[in-house]
Formats: C-alpha cells, sequence, structure tokens
C-alpha cells in the first residue's frame, strides 16, 4: 500500500513507488515486463489476439501515474479520417480514459492518468482492477477499430453494432 508522508506545508512524498507495486504485480500474474528505470515499466498483457504493450509512468513531480496501451493497430493515412472519427464515437461510450491516435506512426492507444491525492492509496488491488479496466476498453473496441482499418468501406460499420444485445428468437 502506498501511504504519504507530510513534509511541510501543501507537499506530500510516496512512500512507495506505484512502479513497484506494479512490477510486483506483475512478477505475481506471471506477465512478461520490462523496467524501463525507476519510475517506468512495460508490461505485455496476456491476450491470445491482440497483444497489448502497457506502458506505466509514475511522475513524482506531479503527483500522477499515467497508464498508456498500445493495441497494435495502425491507421494507414487514407484511413485516418475514418479512424479519428471512429476514436471519438469511442471515447464518448468510455467513463474513464480516453483512446487516442499517435500521429508519428498512426498507432491505436488507450490511455489514462490517474493524479495522486493525499487521500489515493495504490496497492496490488488498485493496480490490479486498473490494468484490468484497460484491458476490458482496449477489448471491447479492438474489433470495431480493427474493421474500420482493414474495411473498404468505413460507412459500413457503425459503432452502434457493437453494441446492439442479441436477444430473441433464433
Amino acid at each position: 500500500m502506498v501511504v504519504f508522508n507530510d513534509l511541510s506545508e501543501g507537499e506530500v512524498k510516496l512512500d512507495t513507488n506505484p512502479i513497484d507495486i506494479t512490477e510486483t504485480l506483475a512478477t505475481k500474474k506471471d506477465l512478461n515486463f520490462s523496467r524501463i528505470d525507476d519510475n517506468e515499466i512495460s508490461i505485455q498483457l496476456k491476450n491470445k489476439n491482440p497483444e497489448y504493450i502497457l506502458s506505466v509512468i509514475f511522475k513524482s513531480d506531479y503527483e500522477i501515474i499515467y497508464f498508456s496501451c498500445d493495441m497494435n493497430l495502425y491507421a494507414k493515412k487514407e484511413k485516418y479520417e475514418s479512424i479519428t472519427d471512429a476514436i471519438v464515437k469511442a471515447n464518448e461510450r468510455i467513463w474513464i480514459g480516453h483512446f487516442d491516435l499517435i500521429s508519428v506512426d498512426n498507432r491505436i492507444v488507450y490511455s489514462l492518468t490517474i493524479p495522486f491525492v493525499s487521500s489515493f492509496l495504490a496497492d496490488e488491488k488498485i493496480i490490479e482492477s486498473i490494468m484490468q479496466l484497460i484491458r476490458d476498453e482496449c477489448d471491447r473496441f479492438y474489433h470495431y477499430f480493427s474493421l474500420i482499418i482493414e474495411s473498404t468501406d468505413p460507412l459500413a460499420f457503425s459503432i452502434s453494432n457493437l453494441f446492439l444485445e442479441s436477444a430473441g428468437e433464433a
């Protein structure tokens, strides 16, 4: 568990680095990871297909932890407008975090930034819940984005079709 110590008026310092907690969790879950430095770790989330790479960065000077999940989806230049529209529509349907298109290589990522405040305590359970939320959101929209990227008719795929309930008679 991360505990805050009071230093001076308005200044707070974490006793434990959330990246250490994330590394411990990745080890317990038998996930492949690479510890970049004291404040960053990259984790391969286990999925048969697709494969996601989650980067977790702790910025102590801003008291935030940043999660970025690379979905391993790349949009061609001619799909840029379609995929940016799809990202806007997807972002309207999620409660926390957002999808983004990295302009350097047109790669789709899910990002989430969590600010730390003196009452926030990070432990393995919280980090695990955040990682699961990220995986769930990526899984929920992965096929929508990939259909748009691969389609010759981008208008053929509506985000509403993803969320249709299949109930009734067959």
